[in-house]
């Protein structure tokens, strides 16, 4: 059997746990500047350019308390801002004693983290401050060459975010000025609702065939599905989570899927084993691919549509 081993960055789970404060070894890391007034983080953020690493998605750099740059995941199915030790060790990040917590990924297994409050955080340059992140998780789930997990709905708060996927780029709109609306569907795309489990911020969508699909741009799948059967045959790929769990995905015969007016064909898809029950489907960076995604957190709607360039 054939198999590879990757970062699966989806769906991660949140629960408050008590604990004690982690311990972050000094690193020889530039000292951190002074933060920036809360007044000078402007009401939108520069378009940044992303680059794409097989295995670990979309990555920015990105500065914390303007320390770095560290190479960070734009994760859409995350729900939470993570950095590793080594971050928070650098940024001289206020590491929360009385805020642990557990996260788990796909497999359901979990692992301590604790809550830190930082100063400012830019993406893609030092001086591009993002408006919304105040606090972030600090774990040592991440692989090595991985220095964070971004959050755009979280980071960019109350913004609405583009990833252009085949442009590889990141910008923000102001969603009173320019808000997304069903009556304005585009052409050979969709306007769809945001749907949301809990409460989570993760932007899931309606498929067609009744089920809910987390928007995850943090996994290199496609479609998602959960495994109904332990007998799958084929070649098998290995992923980590960020609990330290793993589970297994095999790649099937593509599948036709709509979102409201937008018929996916041929989606590339993925059957996930070893997923906790209740685990999401997935619609990853390889059934996203030819398309820019237009989120609009405050009237709770994505839109989905082919990119300019593709």
């Amino acid at each position: 059997m054939n198999s590879k081993h990757r970062l699966l960055f989806a769906a991660i789970l949140l629960v408050a746990t008590g604990g004690r404060a982690v311990s972050i070894e000094t690193a020889l890391f530039a000292a951190p500047q002074s933060a920036p007034q809360r007044t000078a983080r402007a009401a939108t953020v520069r378009p940044v350019r992303l680059r794409e690493v097989r295995g670990r998605g979309l990555l920015a750099d990105v500065w914390v308390n303007s320390v770095g740059p560290f190479v960070f995941a734009v994760d859409t199915g995350a729900g939470v801002t993570l950095v590793t030790p080594r971050v928070a060790s650098a940024a001289r990040l206020d590491v929360r004693a009385d805020r642990s917590r557990s996260i788990a990924g796909l497999s359901g297994r979990g692992t301590t983290a604790h809550d830190a409050l930082v100063q400012s955080l830019a993406i893609g340059d030092r001086t591009n401050y993002v408006p919304g992140t105040r606090s972030v998780v600090v774990t040592a789930g991440l692989p090595n060459d991985i220095d964070g997990v971004l959050d755009p709905t979280e980071a960019f708060s109350p913004l609405g975010y583009i990833i252009d996927i085949p442009r590889l780029e990141l910008s923000t709109f102001d969603t009173r000025a320019f808000p997304l609306s069903l009556e304005d569907q585009p052409r050979e795309g969709a306007v769809v609702r945001w749907l949301r489990q809990g409460s989570s911020h993760r932007p899931f969508v309606q498929l067609d065939n009744g089920e809910r699909a987390l928007i995850d741009t943090g996994s290199s799948l496609g479609l998602g599905i959960r495994s109904n059967s332990e007998s799958d045959r084929g070649r098998v790929s290995y992923s980590r989570d960020v609990g330290g769990g793993q589970v297994a995905t095999q790649r099937v015969r593509p599948m036709t899927v709509a979102i409201g007016a937008l018929e996916l064909k041929n989606v590339p898809t993925d059957v996930i084993s070893g997923a906790q029950p209740g685990a999401p489907t997935l619609l990853g960076l390889s059934a996203l691919r030819p398309f820019r995604l237009v989120f609009d957190p405050v009237n709770r709607l994505i839109e989905i549509a082919p990119s300019s360039r593709r």
